[in-house]
């Protein structure tokens, strides 16, 4: 089936559609950051049982580890990448913190992990090693070098038990975190300024290099890329893809397999998805924290209605 935004008609994703489901989707035009412009959302709702499965197209964070007269503040608004601040998340750290934002705040407990369907890190690195180049040479400025230290693709798939209202609920949540690391450095002579680079001697980061390249010569742990002499060093990293089921009742483990069924047969559409993360707008930077207060408050409220459904039902 074809999930379509219902105001412009546009082709969102295609997936099936499980017996006793109806199905919303909308392109939601509110900024989340400047990685993330524009924000695909598909809702699947069992309204009688109180089920819902869903997938929203992600959000984008940046990290400081250390920079030029800033700071890390978690939460805040970065004015200079028009992203919101917020210190690296694992796929399962980030899974959890989701989790409490369905129960309210109120403990969770986990019941169960699963691999995340289609998923292979190998090439999801050399994917995210080809976006960063790209990325961080729109960066590059005259005297300076930015050096890409390492990067990072996991994804994780964990099942919940929470409770909200008196009433117990399953929530699984799936999701696939990739990231980058690099830092700034004031260039030696002419010859590198202004270019992406590894920590292999300075040597520029072309076509050819690899994955491999990178983690033998800065390591295998994420986040732990060497800061001597720089003067800057950052971590930018997103939850590339959101799913879950959220559904009345014990958790089961029949609940995991629905969603990671939805997530198999899932695939959304690949040139809304390019416009959608390349159509960015021209906004100040005032117009760039007001629009992300709109888009928590949009996704905070998809939340809620989510919860509103299963605690409807009744047996």
């Amino acid at each position: 089936m074809f999930f379509s935004d219902g105001v412009s008609g546009k082709v969102i994703a295609w997936g099936n559609l499980p017996p006793g489901f109806s199905a919303y989707s909308a392109v939601v035009d509110t900024v989340q950051s400047y990685g993330r412009p524009y924000t695909a959302v598909t809702e699947l709702t069992g309204s009688p049982t109180g089920r819902s499965l869903f997938f929203d197209s992600g959000e984008c964070f940046h990290q400081i580890k250390f920079g030029q007269g800033e700071r890390h503040s978690e939460g805040a608004y970065d004015d200079r990448t028009m992203m919101p601040v917020k210190t690296f998340r694992n796929p399962e750290s980030y899974l959890d913190n989701l989790a409490l934002m369905y129960s309210g705040g109120e403990p969770v407990r986990l019941f169960s992990k699963e691999d995340f369907p289609g998923f292979t890190q190998e090439p999801e690195m050399v994917a995210e090693l080809n976006r960063s180049r790209d990325r961080l040479s729109g960066l590059c400025a005259p005297g300076i070098v930015i050096e890409l230290q390492n990067v990072y693709a996991e994804a994780a798939i964990r099942t919940y038990r929470l409770q909200v209202g008196g009433q117990v609920m399953s929530l699984s949540l799936g999701t696939e975190i990739t990231a980058s690391e690099y830092c700034l450095r004031a260039a030696v002579g002419p010859l590198h300024a202004g270019r992406v680079v590894t920590p292999v001697d300075g040597l520029n980061l072309g076509v050819g290099m690899t994955v491999a390249t990178i983690r033998t010569k800065s390591g295998t742990r994420f986040g732990s890329g060497k800061t001597v002499a720089a003067k800057a060093a950052y971590i930018d990293w997103e939850a590339r893809k959101v799913f879950g089921y959220l559904c009345p009742g014990e958790p089961r483990r029949e609940n995991a397999a629905v969603l990671r069924d939805w997530i198999a047969t899932f695939r959304i559409d690949a040139e809304l998805y390019k416009g959608m993360v390349n159509q960015v707008p021209v906004l100040s930077p005032d117009q760039w924290k007001e629009q992300y207060e709109s888009w928590r408050g949009q996704a905070e409220k998809r939340i809620r209605n989510r919860v509103s459904i299963a605690l409807s039902y009744t047996p």
